[in-house]
């Protein structure tokens, strides 16, 4: 069996492995019900590396590795860019907007809009891909839904324009995270 995207050959004991790190990914997202998507990722990555060189500690595993790192940090880059994106397309559209919202799915789609002083929804919701995407991309999960399903997200956050010397209160965060995301918002979600 070989894997058309990376050209590298999986054999039945690499593909037993592949199952299994899926298996853990599964309980992992159990094990963290808010999905913290960094420290599933950095966990998954510390788990595949060390089952991967003690399993088959050979070229083509370390090769397997490297492609590992490699897309999970394309992945990474893809998703700061499209946030990136949305802040700066939030500025132009709702420029007295206090923070923008994002909902993260698991398609590697964002939902996001603009907030005001009372935590109040401003202009559209917009939906960017949180991937790197080919021209006439079109995310199949969201053309389904409209990326409106409650349990595609994985992520909630609330992002403040500025560096941290510019950040509102805590106090006043703390208010627009409510206001958002119901009472259940807390000081640890900041």
């Amino acid at each position: 069996m070989e894997e058309g995207r990376k050209g590298v050959e999986i054999d039945s004991k690499t593909k037993e492995l592949i199952e299994s790190w899926q298996q853990q990914a599964k309980q992992l997202k159990k094990k963290h019900p808010k999905w913290n998507a960094a420290k599933i990722q950095k966990e998954m990555k510390d788990k595949i590396i060390k089952q991967a060189e003690a399993a088959i500690p050979t070229n083509s595993a370390k090769e397997y590795i490297e492609g590992v790192n490699a897309h999970l940090k394309e992945v990474e880059d893809s998703r700061k860019k499209a946030i990136d994106e949305i802040m700066r397309y939030m500025g132009k559209t709702s420029p007295e907007a206090v923070a923008t919202v994002l909902y993260e799915l698991d398609c590697g789609c964002i939902r996001a809009c603009a907030v005001s002083k009372q935590g109040a929804p401003m202009g559209e919701m917009i939906m960017v891909s949180g991937r790197a995407v080919e021209k006439g991309y079109d995310c199949s999960a969201c053309r389904e839904d409209g990326g409106a399903k409650p349990e595609r997200c994985i992520d909630k956050s609330i992002i403040w324009p500025g560096d941290a010397s510019e950040l509102p209160s805590e106090e006043f965060r703390l208010a627009i995270g409510k206001e958002v995301f119901g009472d259940d918002y807390s000081m640890g979600d900041i």
